[in-house]
């Protein structure tokens, strides 16, 4: 395996783990309530998808996890791009 190779993996797993968190926040009920209260959850009016009793993710949480997702792709074309560029 090369440096890209890791790196990609990294990359992946950081987004795994992160997706998890939410995940799991979302049916822990201490858990949700702390991810509300720091608003990395939605609760009311401003939940633009529902996922357990009232509580989801707003437009700026949706933002952030896209602009992370476009970044980490970004990232992993042009790190693929270098290391074809290499050989």
């Amino acid at each position: 395996m090369s440096e890209d190779d890791w790196i990609s993996l990294l990359l992946i797993a950081v987004l795994v783990l992160a997706s998890g968190a939410v995940s799991l926040g979302m049916f822990l009920d201490p858990l949700r309530t702390w991810m509300v209260q720091y608003h990395l959850l939605e609760q009311g009016d401003t939940v633009a998808l529902e996922v357990v009793d009232g509580v989801g993710l707003g437009w700026g949480q949706i933002l952030v996890i896209l602009a992370i997702l476009i970044g980490a792709i970004a990232l992993i074309v042009w790190l693929k791009r270098r290391a074809a560029a290499r050989v």
